[in-house]
């Protein structure tokens, strides 16, 4: 017996109606789940059947009562084998004698739940859970891969890569079909490779059978694929027909409905083992519905990141960006009536397989459920028809994201879907750059709509686009990009550097035209296209944002923080957005959030400016830097840390307190706030450094000469001054290469040829090659005259590439002027400042401020570019005194020849640690201990999770 309000005893709620309590409530959440009843006790007290066709079991008791569970877990899982998995879930006892279970239950972030054991073995290690019934709900869903992992993922993968290899070998049989697949992808997707064409061919049959063996699980009318192959190809062509015709998911079939058309007219033997190879994966795979498999198989296996800069967002990483962008925004949206999400307008300019529009289909869905919305299904048909617009340059992509957007949910027919085939490449004089056409532009041409107006005009608005057939630019067809609540998007990455490859997948001559037109549209605003077009499409979408609400959401390399060939754009930021957030991975296991790259990217969330009025500069805004030191690798994973961002309060940057973040008890990274006028016109510090102490000890001396240990007492001020004002940077690799040839043979022009670690271990170092002046340029390069060069060669060297866990120093200074290979040479007059300047750069002063303006390229590979160098904050060794310069003069002689450590075992290094011990004294610095072991044990640095 329980009191209530009044302290009169009343009997406590049994246990089962909670659980069908819950039970109801997993249902509002979209599971399939059963209660037990009292007739038979053999049940569990909740089954859920996952649409990955495992069942898990959860077995419920109040708190007080957790001894007791166990043993009831222990023997669910001895009598329910079969089961993937036995969970515990403990509700708080302060529910007991609240008369609206219901609503409290509803209300409580209190629930407890673990696994307890996996197909009738107990788990060795209990990770206890802590949230609401949304967030159990989360967690089930999600369990399969969090058992399973990416191994699971992976596998299926495997089995769908080779399954798609047999299927475009066997149409590789036949010229005739193997030249007609082809060209159906050409036509569409710009791939003129023919053995990549028809691996698309093929997954783009998967794809269309995998979503008719889900379709057939919800739809008695609908054959199963097995039941439909019985009729062979024309089984298949009829039964896909009959879906397009009756229920609708033309956009899913068209395109392989054509490749059907193609394999119709060869032998029966050839059809058979080009799709029996397929529907066997599909057999094989069938469990992983809904996870994005054909569309990460699509950029794993298909796309040619190198040239078109494809990188596809992963699933967790869309999933995490887009619960942080909808958190606290749009402002007074009420997520219960399903009209009201479903009138925002949101655009993925580079939609590849749609990952980055379904992660905001079931953010809308997850959002409406928790706020009390009982309308799932028609908030979905309303986020697809009307909300969501998807853009690429790629037919089948496009097809790959209609399907992702059905697959959310199968019974749902929708009338139309707002996704587009931009037209990309040349045609004589005229020119298309995708969807960068919308680059001062509100309307242009469509190459392809999935769906037609059934007006049957021109296409004028994104909306009109409808679910029942196909239409071409032929047609002059065109479409509106309308006004924009929210642009997310990983835009392409390829830079128009390193031969130039923007356009890249493109003939030279075409790429040529699409470069110089690109160049003359964006000469008016600001971005360049040495960033890559990333820059392109955010001042493509920065001009349709609504003022004041609008929202930009981006998947970008982490060179738009700090690299200069993104200066336009973190300016354009600045200037027309509020910088909410930036969230960076430190994880060494995976910095990226994108597949099919290792490249270090941060997720960015941004809110368009008002337009400016007459009350006044509108206050300053503060941007929260997330500094993740593990990257959820799973939907669930993402779910929990967005959850935790969202409910952690940020360090000031300029207080002392540290914003951890934690998840389920662990830390797994830091949250810093830091005041846009502390990098306004800057670098973005904040994502440099896993930790908020770091990145202050790095801003206080890059921003205002302090050098401040954490936990080391007041800062110290130094004279310091731009590294161009004491010496001349020479040329870069490339210059050098453009005109010398390196040789073993004496010449008058020595070099340092490499960054060989097990070498370069002394700040001291001598010339190991020479430098022979060319004759004739290279293929498609100028050749650079003598004088050009040599007069640049410098005996201080600054390492130009590094990889932070190896190097030893990152500055050596040279016995006589060199050129260089993997180091900036630089030329500095004055012999004793060389010598300063050599031990101030191997201080851990000097390695956190190289660090603090590095660009990072992937994780601890680090190139700091010239112009980054120029504007570098250094010790001014001019304003030093006689004694004090003649002194760390000395302190160089004194190491010349030491042997320092790796970086990441600086901490222990005898050279390192007499250098800084020495550096202190001379120049009144405090002990630097404190900062050397941070640095050491930074995740760039020591290539090991915090």
């Amino acid at each position: 017996m329980q009191p209530d309000r009044e302290g009169n005893a009343r009997e406590t709620v049994r246990e089962e109606a909670v659980n069908t309590l819950l039970t109801e409530a997993l249902r509002g959440r979209g599971l399939a789940a059963r209660a037990e009843r009292k007739s038979r006790r053999q049940t569990p007290d909740v089954r859920i059947n996952l649409k990955s066709r495992d069942s898990v079991i959860l077995e419920c008791k109040w708190a007080g009562s957790a001894n007791l569970l166990s043993a009831q877990l222990d023997e669910r899982l001895e009598r329910d084998k079969s089961s993937l998995a036995a969970v515990g879930v403990l509700y708080p006892d302060w529910m007991k004698p609240i008369e609206d279970l219901a609503f409290a239950l509803a209300a409580t972030i209190g629930l407890r739940w673990w696994l307890h054991g996996t197909k009738g073995k107990v788990s060795e290690e209990r990770l206890i859970h802590e949230g609401s019934v949304a967030d159990l709900a989360d967690y089930l869903r999600a369990l399969p891969l969090e058992l399973e992992g990416v191994d699971r993922v992976a596998t299926a993968a495997g089995i769908v890569e080779f399954a798609l290899e047999r299927s475009a070998d066997e149409m590789a049989k036949h010229a005739r079909t193997a030249f007609r697949v082809a060209q159906k992808i050409a036509e569409t997707d710009q791939e003129v490779n023919r053995v990549k064409a028809r691996r698309i061919a093929a997954l783009v049959l998967f794809n269309a059978l995998a979503f008719q063996d889900r379709l057939a699980g919800v739809n008695e009318e609908v054959k199963s694929v097995e039941e439909a192959w019985r009729g062979g190809v024309p089984g298949l062509q009829d039964e896909w027909q009959k879906i397009c015709k009756s229920i609708d998911y033309v956009p899913v079939f068209e395109l392989a409905l054509q490749i059907l058309d193609v394999l119709r007219d060869v032998y029966p033997l050839l059809q058979a083992e080009s799709v029996e190879p397929l529907i066997r994966a599909m057999e094989d795979t069938r469990g992983l519905e809904g996870h994005d498999l054909s569309g990460r198989l699509f950029h794993t296996l298909l796309s040619d990141a190198k040239f078109t800069g494809a990188y596809y967002t992963s699933v967790p990483a869309a999933t995490l960006l887009s619960r942080l962008v909808f958190h606290n925004w749009p402002p007074h949206i009420d997520w219960k009536d399903h009209e009201f999400p479903g009138a925002l307008n949101i655009a993925d300019l580079a939609c590849g397989t749609g990952t980055l529009l379904m992660a905001v289909a079931a953010e809308a869905g997850r959002r409406h459920l928790d706020a009390g919305g009982q309308q799932s299904a028609a908030l979905h048909k309303a986020m697809v028809e009307r909300a969501i617009h998807g853009y690429d340059v790629q037919l089948s992509a496009i097809h790959f994201a209609a399907t992702s957007l059905a697959m959310l949910n199968t019974d749902i027919q929708f009338d139309r879907m707002n996704l587009y085939v931009m037209p990309y490449g040349s045609d004589g004089a005229k020119v298309s750059l995708g969807s960068l056409d919308f680059l001062g532009n509100d309307e242009v041409p469509v190459q392809f709509a999935l769906s037609p107006d059934i007006s049957g005009g021109a296409i004028r608005e994104a909306a009109k686009v409808y679910g029942n057939g196909g239409t071409t630019a032929a047609n002059g067809e065109t479409v509106r990009l309308p006004r924009l609540d929210l642009a997310i998007m990983n835009p392409p990455f390829t830079r128009s550097v390193a031969g130039n490859l923007l356009f890249g997948s493109l003939p030279a001559g075409e790429r040529s035209q699409l470069q110089k037109e690109l160049r003359r549209r964006l000469k008016s605003r600001q971005a360049t296209g040495t960033a890559g077009l990333g820059a392109a499409f955010v001042a493509t979408a920065t001009p349709k944002l609504h003022p004041g609400e609008g929202r930009l959401a981006l998947v970008l390399p982490a060179t738009v923080c700090t690299g200069p060939s993104w200066e336009q754009t973190r300016a354009l930021i600045e200037k027309d957005f509020a910088l909410n957030m930036v969230v960076a991975s430190h994880d060494p296991r995976r910095y990226n959030f994108s597949d099919s790259t290792d490249l270090s990217e941060v997720l960015l969330i941004a809110t368009r400016r008002p337009v400016k009025g007459k009350a006044g500069k509108p206050p300053e805004t503060r941007t929260v830097f997330v500094n993740l030191w593990q990257n959820p690798g799973s939907v669930g994973d993402a779910h929990r840390v967005a959850q935790g961002i969202s409910a952690t309060t940020p360090a000031n940057f300029e207080d002392s307190g540290t914003g951890l973040l934690e998840v389920e008890g662990r830390h797994i990274g830091e949250l810093i706030s830091i005041p846009e006028s502390r990098f306004a016109s800057k670098q973005w510090f904040g994502v440099q450094f896993a930790r908020g102490d770091v990145i202050r000890s790095a801003m206080r001396f890059v921003n205002d000469g302090e050098v401040w240990v954490p936990g080391g007492g007041a800062p110290v001020q130094i004279p310091t001054c731009r590294f161009d004002e004491l010496g001349a940077i020479g040329p870069d690799i490339r210059d050098v290469r453009d005109g010398f040839v390196p040789t073993d043979s004496v010449t008058a022009y020595p070099m340092v040829e490499n960054h060989d670690t097990e070498n370069r271990k002394r700040i001291a170092t001598i010339p190991d090659r020479y430098l022979a002046p060319r004759v004739d340029p290279l293929p498609g390069r100028k050749l650079k005259a003598l004088d050009q060069l040599w007069p640049k060669a410098g005996r201080l060297l600054v390492g130009a590439r590094l990889w932070l866990n190896t190097s030893r120093v990152v500055a050596m200074l040279s016995d006589t002027p060199v050129l260089a290979s993997m180091w900036w040479p630089v030329s500095v007059e004055n012999p004793m400042l060389e010598k300063a300047l050599t031990v101030w750069l191997n201080s851990s002063v000097g390695i956190l401020s190289l660090l603090a303006i590095r660009n990072t390229t992937r994780g601890g590979w680090v190139q700091p570019k010239k112009a980054d160098l120029e504007g570098f904050p250094v010790l001014d060794g001019r304003a030093l005194s006689p004694d004090q310069l003649a002194a760390l003069s000395r302190l160089f002689d004194t190491l010349a020849e030491a042997e320092f450590e790796r970086l990441p075992g600086m901490v222990d290094c005898p050279a390192r640690r007499d250098l800084d011990d020495g550096l202190s004294e001379i120049l009144g610095l405090p002990n630097l201990e404190g900062l050397r072991r941070l640095l050491a044990s930074e995740p760039v640095v020591s290539n090991r999770r915090l």
